[in-house]
């Protein structure tokens, strides 16, 4: 807006004598401090009829009305007005511009309409309340279309039926709306301005905004100074000719950053729409591994349902880092154009891409913009880029300090790789490599035949070894139970070892947890240690069942069994990794004999006397396991007539030798 005139300064003849304005409103403090001007005398009136009633008995130069009044508006207080005076100034006020407002004041006549967002101070408003008065005593009506540009800061144009630029009205905020400047425009034809098939298009609505006789609206980009803008175009008939032409009113509104805030919502609309099938994908996939036998069978469904979900057109899981030589795929879903296969020709070549990445580093390794990563070497780029494309992750599959191998998916699609996708994807990962140890533990259980490896590992950190080495002792492991986080109980007898020299070594250890003794005798004790890391543990992880591990003077010789389809080389890299001094020494496949039911219950049955045997199976019919119990130790012990200490001693005896069949791999019941 331009510089105001002060109060001092003189803005014509018709300002030598002072001006009476009748302020109509009820809620605002501006009459007062229009008051203040010396050229002016201001009343005030609350309502309409007030006005009215004043307006009869007084001589009034000009009336501002707000436009909401009580019980009417500004607009009924219009046309009262006009019907006892056509001509007096008449200036509605009011909050906030409104299109159909301003329109509806200028059919009926106002003099003026004013936005409160139009003006800086009350010095502006008192500009335009005496140009009102000024245009009337010379007998001029105020231009339809100034008055309509007050009630929109932006830019408008009157353009005629050829497209030519008639007037140009720039509103106070619109410095940025017009490519040339009004001098440029005015006499030339939308088509001296701007590239045949955009000035065809502006032709076309003006003339459906003169067909229609009706406000018409079309949104457009423009590159302006502040750069690229998006505006909206609100045309309407102006209801007059200009030279024998027919003309439209257009005013251009700045809508850059409402339709930049309806993209960001539609983006976030897209990724939520995307992260739900995401989640159900995983729900699925996560449902159906509880059926899935086999590493591959796991491997294969995972990518199938990924391909199938329609996010992702290519899917692959490959093998470990450890025995990797370029892409290795050991199962595939989809297909984008051979891209997979090109891929593994390219061999070692791939360098370290992301799948190696993640294996590495056991970390997403994702790519947003195919055109624009440095994770894929220049050939392969090209080769994606021609495919269209777009996006891909990389999914480590592991399971402790296992790595198992990764899982790839790729995309033609952007926005399918948010950061909430991504840690759902990462959820899928970490399943998927607990399903595929689940898998090989079960396929150790189940088999009639496994692969024994020996092995003997010297000169590692490890806790219980570097005791058995400074204590010069030895330790037995009894068995090993999954804990929280990770983690493993591990349960070793030991012997011959100070039981305060042990506990300290032991606590002092980064790899230990908490350890607690559960058994101390002369010649040895039995510890419980909770361990992040161990020999044992590092075989477990690598797909193996430990059977037995035995430290001495700080050597271990530890005996595991893996699945006999299990690729043996793969588990040694895998252990040897972590503990490069380990050695093969021993490997060989033991038969399970095949028992039938009858056999392994005959089995157990053996392993208890027959006072064990009545006393279980008494307590047993007698609903004594139940919940609630059906007897108590005391009716049980009464229906085989003896004492009840005697019953515990034959039910704990007897649950033990049972635990033992289960759990104890020497086959012996002796504590």
């Amino acid at each position: 807006m331009g510089e105001r005139p002060t109060t001092g300064e003189s803005t014509g003849t018709e300002m030598t004598r002072d001006h009476t304005v009748l302020f109509v409103e009820h809620e605002t403090d501006i009459a007062r401090v229009l008051d203040g001007y010396e050229d002016l005398t201001v009343h005030v009136e609350p309502s309409m009829s007030e006005c009215l009633s004043r307006l009869s008995n007084e001589a009034i130069d000009c009336i501002v009305s707000n436009y909401d009044l009580p019980n009417s508006t500004g607009l009924e207080l219009l046309d009262s007005v006009r019907e006892e005076h056509p001509n007096l100034p008449f200036v509605v006020f009011t909050g906030e511009g409104n299109e159909r407002i301003a329109s509806d004041a200028i059919d009926r006549g106002v003099s003026d309409y004013v936005p409160e967002t139009a003006i800086e101070d009350a010095a502006d408003l008192r500009e335009r309340i005496v140009s009102a008065i000024r245009t009337h005593l010379r007998g001029r009506g105020e231009s339809r279309i100034d008055t309509l540009m007050s009630a929109f800061p932006d830019v408008a144009f009157l353009f005629d039926e050829d497209g030519r630029y008639r007037e140009l009205l720039v509103g106070p905020n619109s410095e940025n709306l017009a490519i040339t400047a009004p001098p440029d425009l005015v006499g030339r034809r939308i088509h001296d301005v701007f590239p045949a098939d955009i000035a065809d298009t502006f032709l076309a609505h003006i003339h459906r905004t003169l067909e229609s006789g009706r406000v018409e609206t079309m949104e457009y980009p423009m590159t302006v100074e502040s750069g690229r803008r998006w505006y909206e175009a609100r045309s309407t008939p102006l209801g007059q000719e200009i030279d024998g032409k027919d003309v439209v009113v257009w005013v251009a509104r700045d809508i850059t950053d409402r339709r930049e805030r309806e993209r960001t919502l539609t983006c976030q609309h897209e990724e939520l729409e995307t992260l739900n099938r995401i989640h159900w994908v995983i729900q699925e996939v996560i449902h159906e591994l509880v059926h899935a036998a086999t590493r591959d069978d796991i491997e294969q469904l995972v990518c199938e349902r990924l391909v199938e979900s329609g996010l992702y057109e290519l899917a692959w899981t490959d093998e470990s880092e450890v025995s990797r030589g370029g892409v290795t795929p050991r199962t595939r879903a989809g297909g984008i154009d051979g891209y997979l296969d090109t891929l593994v020709e390219f061999g070692e070549d791939v360098g370290d891409d992301p799948a190696s990445r993640a294996m590495r580093t056991d970390e997403l390794q994702v790519i947003q913009d195919v055109r624009n990563t440095p994770m894929l070497p220049e050939p392969i780029r090209a080769e994606a880029i021609a495919r269209d494309i777009e996006s891909g992750i990389s999914i480590p599959l592991s399971y402790g300090n296992t790595m198992y191998g990764s899982l790839s998916l790729v995309s033609t699609r952007s926005g399918v790789l948010g950061e909430r996708a991504q840690a759902a994807l990462e959820t899928l990962g970490d399943t998927i490599g607990f399903a595929i140890n689940a898998a090989r533990n079960k396929k150790i259980l189940l088999s009639d035949s496994t692969v024994e490896l020996e092995f003997h590992v010297s000169g590692s950190r490890d806790a219980v070894m570097a005791a058995s080495r400074e204590l010069d002792c030895t330790c037995h492991l009894l068995g090993l139970v999954p804990a929280a986080e990770g983690q493993l109980l591990h349960y070793i007898r030991v012997e011959d070892a100070p039981t305060d020299r042990l506990e300290a070594m032991l606590s002092e250890s980064d790899d230990v947890a908490e350890c607690r003794f559960i058994d101390t005798e002369e010649t040895g004790a039995v510890i419980e240690i909770r361990m992040t890391e161990s020999t044992p543990k590092r075989l477990v992880e690598a797909g193996a069942a430990v059977q037995s591990a035995t430290a001495n003077r700080g050597e271990v010789s530890i005996v595991a069994e893996i699945p006999r389809e299990t690729d043996v080389r793969t588990v040694v890299d895998t252990f040897q990794s972590t503990y490069p001094s380990a050695e093969l020494v021993g490997k060989r496949t033991i038969d399970r004999p095949i028992q039938t039911a009858q056999e392994f219950r005959q089995s157990l049955t053996d392993r208890l006397t027959d006072r064990q045997e009545t006393a279980l199976r008494t307590a047993y019919f007698a609903g004594y396991y139940d919940w609630p119990r059906g007897s108590t130790a005391e009716d049980v012990a009464g229906a085989l007539d003896i004492a009840s200490a005697t019953l515990h001693y034959h039910l704990r005896k007897a649950q033990h030798g049972l635990l033992a069949a289960l759990f104890d791999e020497t086959g012996t019941d002796d504590t």
